[in-house]
């Protein structure tokens, strides 16, 4: 078997990489057995080894080789993360609502929005922006979602002990937001875009300090509020990337 391998790329001539191969790994070839001793004791064990068919390939080494492709898939991951948390963002929403009780969930019934420090929905603009920008919006919103979404999961432990899949989704919400801004950072370096750089820590202690001293209604309506965010975070950060993935608008 292993001269039929060796007789994929043997002609004759030996190349030089199979040389180099040879000598590093010890392999002498094939040589003349001698009475009394077996071929397999003759070759010795790294002629057993058949060698690659190929050269083994160093990207270093070839200057040619484009990042492009490295690039088209980061930005197409971090893209399906997004589109993954967008549908679970919803998800979110629709289980929170579901414990809330009434006036949640009614027909006609529209909550004030209330503000959330640090935090606010996308602009107007925001779609008009150039993507890299747009991105760091992106970025800067999942990295302030993680912390009220840790309040709000907090608040609703005290209120619904029993909507243990609420509270999963709550906490998982919060790391899915973490990973998803990660991800758009990454892909911002890679585009060779600025970073925000260090950011003061957002004010979740003075969201918690409100919550925890707001009535039950206020701070479910801040709770939804902070749910909805998420949600229209993920989504606008799914449609920025949308812009640079392969087969997305030019």
């Amino acid at each position: 078997m292993s001269g039929a391998l060796f007789s994929l790329s043997w002609n004759g001539t030996e190349p030089a990489w199979l040389k180099r191969w040879r000598i590093q790994s010890g392999a002498s070839g094939f040589r003349k057995s001698q009475p009394g001793r077996s071929g397999q004791e003759e070759r010795g064990w790294g002629a057993l080894i058949p060698p690659p068919l190929f050269p083994p390939e160093d990207p270093q080494a070839d200057s040619s080789i484009s990042p492009l492709p490295h690039l088209e898939s980061k930005i197409q991951q971090t893209h399906s993360l997004a589109r993954l948390l967008t549908k679970y963002a919803e998800q979110l929403l629709q289980e929170y609502v579901q414990h809330q009780g009434d006036p949640f969930g009614l027909p006609g019934f529209s909550p004030p929005r209330l503000p959330v420090a640090d935090l606010s929905a996308p602009a107007p603009g925001h779609a008009g922006l150039p993507v890299p920008e747009r991105l760091r919006l992106d970025e800067a919103a999942l990295a302030a979602l993680p912390p009220l979404l840790d309040v709000v999961r907090r608040r609703q432990a005290e209120l619904n002990p029993r909507a243990l899949l609420l509270l999963r989704r709550l906490e998982d919400a919060a790391r899915q937001a973490r990973a998803l801004g990660a991800a758009v950072e990454a892909v911002l370096a890679a585009l060779g875009a600025e970073t925000r750089g260090p950011q003061p820590e957002p004010a979740a202690a003075a969201v918690a300090a409100a919550t925890a001293t707001a009535g039950v209604f206020p701070a479910k309506v801040l709770g939804l509020r902070v749910c909805g965010l998420y949600r229209e975070w993920v989504s606008r950060t799914e449609a920025d990337l949308g812009q640079l993935a392969p087969g997305g608008p030019t």
